[in-house]
């Protein structure tokens, strides 16, 4: 199941309509449901009245006056410098086309986001040696650091949050690796972890980590933050000014449209009042909901780190697509993940929680989830492996 059309006139809350059914909706990463939020929705009507549908320039040459608005309010939001992208995936085509030299090395974590390993395909391009790395492996990494012999800079790029699985870097360590190697610079994707956690919602990533002049972190403002674009955070004033004059993809693209920026805009200010905190505390709620529940039943899930997705290893597509159709026979969308999306052998279902899923419907759901794969293939070996990879990531954050 996929490629699919949702059926609503008008789409409001927690649940789709696919072929006809009502199906409550756990497959959304607008995690703090600001996407529905009246404020961006006003605020993106009155843009469209003042600016139009579109402002067809390069920001190279001219930009609306929103665009700096909204830089300057997640600049605040970050207390750094920011540049402003179309999304996360031109963030990363703007930022490492320009900040990785011909001498440098690129490290990359094995699960880092396709969009990132896009990127880094174009510095193979040009002759960088780019090497994948075992997941979260920190040792390998500073193994890896001390023996690239001859390399002016070492680029470490990694996710905040791993958008399949739902675990997360371990930003301390990774700070400690940057104060003892000054060759070293990170760059993080933490699309996934951005306005749901962090002090005025900066970021997972951000959480356990203070700024460096040799890290950068890449955001998505169609997640937690209701809207579109992208964003690269960073305290390296000479760092912005190369991506914003010469990144490739903000040079050569189409800018965001008027409407899109003015409801960024309104997402930042709410999440530079204080009303963000209420909104991280209630979905922090949901999370530990389904943690708990997950436990208590025994469903195994490959990491219950505390974020807003996770994933159940099923094993085979075929026994995936099976569990799928049960669940969404039962009145609940979740998402199915297979090769080459994860490994092979390794396909599974993705499920996120908003604050648009009521504690009530997370436990219907979970328990649907739980029985229709105890009747269609028990506690299978894959099952056991997962809920041990389950236990040993819940054990490794005590």
């Amino acid at each position: 199941m996929s490629n699919l059309v949702i059926e609503d006139e008008e789409f409001h809350g927690d649940s789709i309509i696919v072929d006809g059914q009502k199906l409550l909706n756990f497959g959304l990463c607008s995690y703090l449901s600001l996407g529905d939020d009246p404020r961006l929705k006003q605020a993106a009507k009155d843009a469209v009245d003042r600016y139009g549908t579109a402002y067809s320039s390069s920001i190279t040459y001219t930009a609306v006056p929103l665009y700096e608005e909204l830089r300057i309010l997640l600049g605040r939001i970050f207390d750094a410098e920011v540049v402003v992208t179309g999304t996360t995936t031109l963030a990363h085509l703007a930022a490492l086309p320009v900040l990785v030299g011909s001498k440098d090395r690129v490290l990359i974590d094995s699960h880092t986001h396709t969009s990132v390993v896009m990127a880094a395909d174009g510095l193979i391009a040009k002759g960088i040696p780019v090497d994948s790395l075992p997941h979260n492996d920190m040792a390998a990494l500073e193994r890896a650091i001390v023996d690239a012999d001859g390399a002016e800079r070492v680029w470490y790029l990694t996710d905040g949050v791993f958008s399949m699985h739902g675990d997360t870097s371990p930003a301390k360590e990774i700070g400690s690796l940057l104060d003892r190697h000054p060759r070293l610079h990170v760059y993080c994707d933490d699309a996934h972890g951005f306005a749901w956690a962090g002090p005025n919602g900066r970021g997972r990533f951000l959480e356990g980590l203070e700024w460096n002049d040799r890290l950068l972190v890449a955001v998505g403002l169609s997640k937690g933050f209701g809207s579109l674009g992208g964003a690269i955070a960073t305290t390296n004033l000479e760092f912005a000014d190369l991506i914003q004059l010469c990144g490739p993809s903000l040079m050569f693209g189409g800018p965001l449209p008027p409407p899109s920026i003015a409801a960024d805009i309104a997402a930042a200010k709410i999440l530079l009042s204080d009303e963000v905190q209420q909104l991280q505390a209630d979905l922090m709620e949901r999370i530990r909901l389904v943690n708990r529940l997950s436990e208590e039943i025994r469903l195994p899930l490959v990491s219950t780190e505390e974020t807003p997705l996770w994933f159940h290893d099923v094993g085979e597509m075929d026994d995936m697509l099976k569990l799928l159709t049960s669940v969404k026979e039962q009145g609940f969308f979740l998402n199915g993940s297979a090769f080459p999306a994860v490994p092979w052998g390794h396909a599974g279902i993705r499920f996120t929680v908003t604050l648009d899923n009521t504690p009530q419907q997370i436990e219907d759901m979970l328990l649907c989830l739980n029985e229709k794969r105890l009747e269609l293939y028990g506690e299978t070996e894959v099952m056991i492996e997962a809920d041990q990879a389950s236990q040993r990531t819940a054990d490794a954050g005590k």
